[in-house]
């Protein structure tokens, strides 16, 4: 017993002097909370979930991906169960002890009702090091209600009564003024197919140069903003040009087919593809809002859209930047070929 006892502290010393002096154990990932200012809400109600860790300092989380779970039953496939909308970038906090608290807030609206689950971002914890892991959060669950009469189901509900077509009066003097627009029109096809055919030995029309696409988004970011002045009821089409206006400009600037995306994919594909809007610019914000006003009937107001009126605007001069960079470069590889040719 008591050469046993003797041998085992002179194994622990024997380990411990094998051991590098300054080796330190890597910075285990942190482990997150989750809270919601409320579970219980209807279909495009908005929650607000906050989501907490403390992390060395020196450390960082940087977010992946936002996930919309899919529902089993009647209501798979039917679109996104959830839109996300992520209030501002996340907050570090000092807590002493070489420890910070990191802090995200975001934003969630429900589609669809019943038991929805909400499950943990996609994170990456960057170590001190440098070294990365892959971590997310604990899930959630929200009770969604519907706003549908809860003692009948959908298809027993009754239609609303038709109401009946009431065609105005038209007065004297509309009807001359579409007599006069008709001879106007019947004269202008008369025209141009005369000076079509004076011109058909000359060949082909020359197609008319397409706009650059920085003046076809100023233009139609100038039309929004006087739009956005004068926002009254339903915001929906008001964010339906938006979206569309963005998602035409970035198509055009990346040659990719972004209008064909959801804004989760427009998100997740441009990151893949090596493009990444600035955070000022907030193009996640600017889209999920725009789907949140469209898809869960969310309200804004003329702030609102003219706040995103003004982002898109800094995504059209961050491009701007990008583009006359990208034509220096070239511009000047093109010199320095010349040159090189030249000896």
């Amino acid at each position: 017993m008591s050469r046993a006892a003797g041998v085992l502290p002179l194994l622990a010393l024997a380990a411990a002097g094998l051991a590098p002096a300054g080796a330190a154990a890597p910075a285990a990932p942190p482990s997150f909370t989750v809270s919601v200012d409320r579970t219980k809400l209807g279909v495009g109600d908005r929650a607000r979930v906050t989501y907490e860790a403390r992390i060395p300092e020196g450390a960082r989380v940087e977010v992946e991906a936002y996930v919309s779970p899919r529902l089993p039953g009647p209501q798979e496939g039917s679109g996104p169960v959830l839109g996300f909308s992520v209030e501002g970038p996340a907050t570090l906090e000092k807590a002493g002890a070489g420890s910070a608290v990191w802090r995200q807030t975001v934003d969630v609206v429900p589609f669809a009702s019943g038991d929805v689950p909400l499950p943990g971002p996609h994170l990456v914890f960057v170590a001190p090091d440098g070294s990365r892991t892959a971590v997310r959060p604990p899930a959630a669950l929200l009770q969604v209600s519907s706003r549908l009469p809860s003692d009948k189901k959908p298809e027993e509900l009754a239609p609303r009564d038709d109401r009946d077509v009431r065609i105005p009066a038209r007065p004297w003097w509309f009807w001359a003024l579409l007599a006069l627009a008709a001879l106007a029109a019947g004269l202008v096809v008369l025209w141009l197919v005369r000076r079509r055919r004076r011109s058909s030995g000359a060949g082909a029309l020359a197609a008319a140069p397409e706009v650059p696409l920085e003046v076809e988004f100023g233009a139609a970011l100038d039309r929004l903003a006087a739009s956005a002045g004068t926002l009254e009821g339903d915001p929906r089409p008001f964010y339906t040009d938006l979206t569309h206006a963005t998602k035409r400009f970035l198509e055009r600037h990346l040659s990719l087919p972004v209008l064909e995306w959801t804004t989760f994919e427009t998100v997740k594909r441009l990151r893949e593809a090596g493009w990444e809007a600035p955070r000022e610019v907030g193009l996640a914000e600017i889209l999920g809002s725009a789907d949140r006003v469209k898809f869960g009937r969310g309200a804004a107001t003329r702030a609102d859209a003219l706040e995103h009126v003004e982002r898109a605007r800094r995504l059209l001069s961050y491009v701007e930047a990008e583009r006359a960079a990208a034509a220096a470069r070239a511009e000047k590889a093109e010199k320095a070929g010349k040159r090189e040719a030249a000896r």
